[in-house]
């Protein structure tokens, strides 16, 4: 039986990129699109997957300059490929924590600095990615 304490909430999620921790999660959004093409079956049309796609949007609080040292990769070599790591730990849950691992990132956009005053720093990536791995997921 549910109960409303159970219901999860976005509490104490962390995001690493290559392995290094850049911030408190604010939000993730992970996007799995598929692709179809039309398959014509006797009168009918229908239609049959051929490829997915995987795109999403991260936004954290910063702990450190991580969008400068993007921008410098990215002037070295435009075809740069990342790994970003998640995870989602909610008291309500039971100590149980959710994780995915983001594979083959490239960044549509990410802000080079986003401040203001008396405020914590936010930034919000786009991104796609090649793969996505669910490391543990709460049941």
């Amino acid at each position: 039986m549910t109960i409303v304490e159970s219901a999860l909430r976005g509490t104490y999620g962390r995001v690493w990129l290559e392995g290094e921790e850049i911030g408190i999660l604010k939000h993730i959004n992970l996007n799995v699109t598929p692709n179809y093409e039309d398959v014509i079956v006797g009168f009918t049309v229908d239609r049959q997957a051929v490829s997915i796609k995987y795109s999403g949007e991260l936004s954290f609080e910063a702990v450190n300059s991580i969008s400068s040292e993007l921008c410098s990769k990215y002037i070295e070599n435009t075809n740069l490929r990342f790994t970003i790591e998640c995870n989602l730990q909610d008291p309500a849950a039971d100590g149980q924590e959710e994780g995915y691992t983001i594979n083959g990132v490239t960044f549509d956009e990410f802000p080079l600095a986003n401040w203001k005053k008396g405020s914590l720093i936010e930034k919000t990536f786009k991104f796609r990615a090649s793969d996505i791995v669910v490391l543990d997921s709460i049941q």
